[in-house]
């Protein structure tokens, strides 16, 4: 019987330890050869690759460079030229390396002593179409969780928008709601206490969903002004900000991620798109392993 890697002592496909070996096959770009073999249970073929994450990619040798660039403030189409590939395959790094970021995110259990939340507001292809999206961050500067979501146009682009594009729903209480739940889910400890501004609605979903945990709520107004006052004074330095764990990562997921970046052509276009982006972010600001 021919012997995998400790990993891969049986088929992937029946579970039988009864194979033998079947010749290789070759990868251009990384100048490997790969063992095959054959099952004799189910006579199915298999390789060392079948069980990896990255089964059936041509070019694995590309996954940390897409990484990093996406994660550096460029765009898939930036990435792409940067690297000499096309563009479908930058954008097809970016989906597999999205979704696996998002499964690893959604195993993990965090312990914090405090928890931060906030939304920050994007644009759907035009500022017409806005979005929100709810930030979750820990006391210790890991991101918890993030939820995209629709919300309809202000101010005086609100009648504009109605009538170019019709009816948007509001789901900023629904994504901040299902981010607090999934921040519930995954906390390890049952005590902390929680942060954030002053927004009227978030009161009432914390109470729904942390009923009997301590809240505070901060109202930024007050420190716009101080800064104000002092802005050309050192002592504005020392102005303490009671929420600037998550006013830093919300800061830096504009510098890093280019579909949030302000003034940009490079606006997302589908929703989905720029959340897949900030699993990313929360891959690389947590530290995760996305490629062992």
């Amino acid at each position: 019987m021919a012997q995998l890697s400790i990993h891969h002592r049986k088929c992937p496909h029946c579970g039988s330890n009864h194979f033998v070996k079947r010749g290789y096959f070759y990868k251009q770009h990384t100048k490997t050869y790969i063992p095959r073999y054959n099952c004799k249970s189910c006579n199915k073929t298999f390789s060392t690759r079948t069980l990896s994450p990255t089964f059936r990619q041509k070019r694995t040798d590309l996954n940390p460079q897409v990484f990093q660039y996406l994660t550096s403030g460029a765009s898939i189409r930036a990435t792409a030229k940067a690297l000499g590939c096309t563009y479908k395959t930058a954008y097809l790094k970016f989906l597999w390396l999205s979704k696996r970021a998002q499964d690893i995110h959604q195993k993990q259990r965090f312990s914090f002593k405090e928890l931060y939340f906030d939304e920050m507001l994007s644009i759907e292809h035009t500022k017409l179409k806005p979005l929100t999206v709810a930030l979750a961050v820990s006391d210790n500067y890991e991101i918890l969780g993030v939820q995209v979501g629709k919300i309809p146009a202000q101010g005086k682009i609100a009648s504009i928008s109605r009538r170019k594009y019709g009816y948007r729903p509001n789901e900023s209480s629904v994504k901040t709601q299902d981010l607090l739940t999934e921040v519930k889910r995954q906390a390890l400890i049952k005590r902390f206490t929680i942060k954030s501004d002053s927004k009227p609605e978030y009161h009432r979903i914390v109470k729904k969903i942390f009923s009997n945990l301590p809240y505070e709520q901060f109202i930024s107004k007050e420190n716009k002004d101080k800064r104000r006052e002092q802005k050309y004074l050192k002592t504005e330095k020392h102005i303490f900000d009671p929420l600037f764990p998550i006013n830093h990562i919300c800061a830096r997921s504009r510098d890093l991620t280019k579909r949030l970046v302000r003034r940009s052509w490079c606006t997302t276009k589908v929703p989905e798109h720029l959340e897949r982006a900030l699993y990313l972010l929360i891959a690389k600001n947590n530290k995760y392993r996305l490629f062992s």
